[in-house]
């Protein structure tokens, strides 16, 4: 596995490219005692627009290795269906670190063996493509809150604010219906519930200023909870509460930077 400071290189090449400076907002947990305190950790972060990963990928390793973490071992849970396309896959295992995506005892495993100290996941995935780039959409799954439990380590909640820039927001008109309906079930009723989709994959101009912001959250349950008849709603509650505090993180950031959540890019096709 690679660590932070073996990423240096390219992630530098990158936040050159599309980001001109990376701040940490001052409300932000202590980033460096974190890292020192927890040799592991589940970070879960915001996703932002289509592109947003890309963000927020030059985001943590320039916080990682700017307050003591560029020793730390990093691995990416990214949508499996990148493994598939050409070209792609190659890009999305090096960043990943990940060459085909085990299942969630494995991702535990790489934690709890000392293979990799940090499991980064988004947890919004597909649902970034129906919302502005600030909200927080609602969470494919509150496995990663599992994932912690099995890995007996805490959650590090981390958003970032910048990448609404990318947000190219397209109202999508009833008169598609037909066409739409050969989607996936789920895609087509976020479109349906939304009327837009958000799509920033070329073209993307450089960030003046990407903000993070970190927060640590112990969950409130234990793997026995999870054994009861309640143990999915209560597993459930839990994602609920992280992703109200991500939300809350967002907006703060975003109230201090004057900005407003409708700001985020609309252009109509």
């Amino acid at each position: 596995m690679r660590t932070v400071k073996e990423f240096a290189n390219f992630s530098g090449y990158l936040r050159k490219a599309y980001v001109e400076k990376v701040t940490q907002h001052p409300a932000s947990d202590d980033l460096g005692e974190i890292l020192k305190k927890y040799p592991k950790l589940v970070v879960a972060m915001n996703h932002g627009p289509m592109s947003g990963p890309l963000a927020g990928s030059v985001g943590m390793m320039n916080q990682y290795y700017k307050y003591g973490g560029e020793m730390r071992k990093p691995v990416v849970i990214a949508w499996r269906g990148f493994y598939k396309v050409p070209v792609v896959k190659y890009l999305v295992q090096y960043m990943s670190q990940v060459k085909n995506p085990p299942n969630l005892d494995g991702f535990a495993e790489k934690l709890n063996s000392g293979k990799a100290t940090d499991i980064y996941v988004m947890p919004e995935g597909e649902n970034c493509s129906f919302g502005n780039g600030l909200d927080i959409e609602p969470f494919l799954s509150p496995r990663f809150v599992e994932l912690a439990l099995k890995a007996n380590t805490p959650i590090l909640i981390a958003v970032h604010v910048g990448s609404e820039l990318w947000s190219n927001i397209i109202p999508v008109n009833d008169r598609l219906n037909p066409l739409l309906k050969y989607l996936p079930q789920k895609s087509y009723e976020r479109i349906k519930d939304s009327g837009q989709v958000n799509v920033s994959l070329y073209g993307l101009k450089r960030i003046p200023e990407l903000q993070m912001c970190f927060r640590l959250y112990e969950p409130q349950i234990t793997l026995e909870d999870l054994k009861k008849p309640e143990g999915p709603q209560l597993l459930q509650q839990e994602s609920d509460k992280i992703r109200e505090i991500m939300q809350s993180m967002i907006d703060e950031v975003v109230k201090e930077r004057g900005l407003q959540h409708s700001e985020a890019s609309l252009r109509t096709a």
